[in-house]
């Protein structure tokens, strides 16, 4: 008999908020048969907040699929929306078909996990990346990676960011389906239901293969992968877990070892439906997150742009949103918003984990519905970035050379000032994308138009850029040299963003 069971289905483990404010806990079986009562999923940890999603999603899409129901066009999708709450009796039926998978700690098909009998048991801190572990433990805190344990709600939570944020581990270890962890766009709706449905697409090309989701999935991860199925992806292997229970002082179960080897690696290209991308010559990639930069200055590549290409020649580049994000458009009408949740890790492309975040992006639809005027926006958050560009640098020319023999002169104080003046434009963003979502769309064709819609924004951007100078030249030496750096800088600044926004009335 198994001494040890905790049951994904029916023991409480989602953190979900219903619609009336209040927090509880729940199992799968729960939080879908309850899904058109529930707000939202939310979590501490924006990792673990997405793959509860991502879970959700691969769970309700394969049941679809189990079914026959898997939407082929967007009219199939708005009417399973319109049903407006998941069929219990589907679910009932696929969880029979799937017969007994679903126990965080069955001794032969442990949940998102394989069975490992000659494994060495390892730290569970190697599974979760804000904890110290192994070459990790300098990047967050000094602290024992055999200090840490979790309950068993915690471990299922942590198991579901494998599948989207596994990095590259060493020698044989690879990174998960989408390479580095990239930002994930998840469009939501008013309800857990209604979010989940909007996050699942049609059949793609793209996908091929017979690969099944994890816990339907009998063959044991570890090879080279050159196709998928979205089932698949949604829930890829990248890595073979079991985790070590054993009892707690309260006597509850809890989880501080774990088995751990490589799994699934490949080459194929793969297209993630919540992953939008750049197209560079013949080079694809993810959109990533970026040291120093806010989530909400790529909303253009995130959620307003659809391969319009930018630049000319070799720096000719194009970006392409997430097909759930292109999805959530086209079912929301006209002169509607959508909010789409972003969420991402930043790594150094490899092992090192900097830092996470969960960013919200509130979209007028008539932005996404017509993509020139969402290229409009766009337009007008390149001109901030080449101001953004100029403040350093004429920040910088107040010392002396500009900093020639000395790469960081004055970097703390330029990347404060940088720093002040996104963020003092951000409030203003969600103002010009309302402005320019009311214009029509061959406004692209009116100066004039796009002019006064932007009037606000590019008022903003000289004001901002001016006083973050100011603020930095206060300070500064004031001897003959350092003043004429000072008129210099700040009356090459003034020239540049005039050249940038044009005259502003």
């Amino acid at each position: 008999m198994n001494q040890y069971s905790f049951n994904t289905l029916t023991e409480p483990w989602l953190p979900v908020i219903t619609l009336s404010g209040k927090s509880e806990e729940l199992g799968i079986l729960d939080c879908l048969e309850r899904a058109h009562e529930l707000k939202e999923i939310r979590a501490n940890a924006p990792i673990v907040e997405f793959g509860m999603y991502r879970l959700l999603t691969a769970f309700v899409l394969d049941m679809l699929i189990s079914a026959g129901r898997r939407p082929e066009i967007p009219p199939d999708l708005k009417q399973l929306l319109r049903e407006g709450k998941f069929d219990i009796g589907m679910i009932r039926q696929y969880v029979e078909m799937c017969g007994d998978v679903f126990d965080l700690f069955h001794p032969e098909r442990p949940f998102l996990q394989m069975k490992m009998a000659d494994e060495p048991e390892k730290a569970l801190a190697g599974m979760f990346p804000a904890v110290p572990s192994g070459t990790n433990a300098m990047i967050w805190h000094h602290g024992n990676e055999q200090d840490f344990s979790v309950s068993a709600p915690e471990a299922a939570g942590l198991l579901t960011t494998i599948a989207p944020f596994m990095t590259s581990g060493g020698a044989g270890l690879s990174p998960s389906i989408n390479g580095a962890p990239a930002l994930y766009t998840l469009p939501s709706g008013n309800t857990i239901f209604e979010t989940l449905m909007m996050n699942i697409i049609p059949a793609r090309s793209q996908e091929n293969g017979d690969g099944k989701i994890a816990w339907r999935n009998d063959r044991s991860p570890g090879g080279d992968r050159s196709q998928a199925t979205l089932p698949e992806a949604l829930t890829w292997r990248p890595r073979q877990i079991q985790l070590i229970p054993e009892n707690g002082c309260g006597g509850g179960i809890v989880v501080r070892k774990m088995k751990f080897k490589k799994g699934d690696s490949t080459r194929m290209e793969w297209r993630d439906p919540n992953i939008a991308y750049r197209f560079d010559k013949d080079k694809i990639t993810p959109v990533r997150m970026r040291e120093n930069r806010p989530v909400w200055r790529d909303s253009g590549p995130l959620v307003l742009l659809n391969q319009l290409s930018r630049g000319s020649g070799d720096s000719k580049v194009s970006f392409r949103r997430s097909d759930v994000v292109e999805q959530a458009f086209l079912l929301s009408g006209k002169d509607k918003k959508i909010i789409v949740h972003i969420y991402g890790m930043r790594t150094d492309m490899k092992m090192k984990i900097f830092e996470w975040v969960k960013s919200s992006l509130v979209i007028p639809s008539n932005l996404g519905i017509s993509t020139r005027l969402g290229a409009l926006v766009q337009n007008e958050l390149d001109k901030a970035d080449q101001a953004s560009y100029f403040l350093r640098s004429c920040i910088k020319n107040l010392y002396p050379r500009g900093g020639e023999g000395n790469k960081n002169a004055l970097a703390a104080l330029v990347d404060r000032s940088e720093k002040a003046f996104w963020q003092g434009l951000e409030s203003v963003f969600f103002e010009l994308m309302q402005r320019i979502s009311s214009l029509p769309p061959d406004s692209a064709e009116d100066a004039d138009t796009i002019n006064s819609a932007a009037k606000d924004w590019r008022s903003a951007i000289r004001r901002l850029a001016l006083e973050q100078f100011e603020l930095a030249a206060k300070d500064m030496d004031a001897d003959s040299d350092a003043l004429a750096r000072l008129v210099n800088s700040r009356t090459r600044l003034r020239g540049r963003i005039m050249a940038i926004i044009g005259e502003v009335v």
